[in-house]
């Protein structure tokens, strides 16, 4: 097993910004944000289990998992294995002590996920200024059209234009892991279509129709998913980007936590 770095140990324990990636039972890669994830020590990485069904259902599954914490400058990934939840000790001692879990009249923090550091697999420019060159690129797309897929109803549609707002990809490696990056310069197209500017070099090792993941995560605080096919590289306007084919949409936040938006169910 590995150890993280000092840095990336910091940027565990002082970043607000961390998505964790897993890969469903469809094959798809799973992508939320989970922000009571922090680094327990350098072999060790630990989360409160609230709102994370999924997740939770392929951690268990699966066990392979990919985590990102984003700084101002820097992006790290860091691969694991799921260990289990714990429903008592120290871990959870520390998560019932922070103030939105101990002066909060609802809920505590009943169970805490543990994830075994296996190593530091990505270290990657967060690159924030993505988000202004994709709004220029955005505008001059004309973005709903009658004979699209509603993929992106209105509000996930409106948040991943934001500019204000931090977005992730995930995808599904060789050898089974799933992987994450930060994707600031994704766009809606359309209401089934998403470009992502920058990580061209990735892209263009991908074979067409590889499954991929988005989530955005906006100041609400909110977040939804996307799931789609990479659908290869075209040109326009300020440069060149990824399009990605949407399939899927869910809601990764309160009121509906886990909830599929589209295709809604029957």
């Amino acid at each position: 097993m590995g150890k993280l770095s000092e840095k990336t140990f910091q940027l565990f324990k002082k970043s607000p910004i961390k998505f964790v990636a897993t890969v469903g039972e469809d094959g798809y890669p799973n992508l939320v944000p989970i922000l009571s994830l922090t680094a327990w020590d350098k072999d060790t990485l630990c989360f409160v289990r609230f709102m994370v069904w999924k997740t939770r259902k392929n951690l268990e599954e699966r066990k392979k998992v990919a985590v990102g914490t984003m700084g101002l400058f820097r992006t790290v990934e860091v691969l694991g294995e799921f260990v289990g939840f714990e429903k008592s000790g120290e871990k959870l001692e520390f998560f019932n002590n922070q103030p939105i879990y101990r002066y909060n009249a609802y809920f505590g923090a009943g169970q805490v996920g543990v994830i075994q550091v296996e190593k530091e697999a990505g270290n990657y420019p967060s690159q924030l200024w993505r988000s202004f060159q994709a709004r220029l690129l955005a505008s001059s797309f004309n973005h709903h059209s009658s004979s699209e897929k509603p993929v992106m109803p209105k509000p996930v549609f409106e948040k991943f234009s934001r500019i204000l707002a931090v977005k992730f990809l995930s995808w599904r490696d060789e050898q089974g892991f799933p992987r994450l990056m930060p994707a600031m310069g994704a766009f809606p197209l359309s209401p089934d279509k998403i470009a992502v500017l920058g990580n061209l070099k990735f892209f263009r090792s991908l074979t067409p129709g590889k499954e991929l993941s988005l989530a955005v995560l906006f100041t609400e605080p909110g977040a939804y998913q996307v799931k789609g096919r990479f659908a290869g590289i075209e040109s326009r306007g300020v440069g060149e980007y990824a399009l990605i084919e949407l399939e899927q949409s869910f809601s990764c936040s309160p009121p509906l936590p886990g909830e599929r938006i589209y295709p809604s169910a029957p």
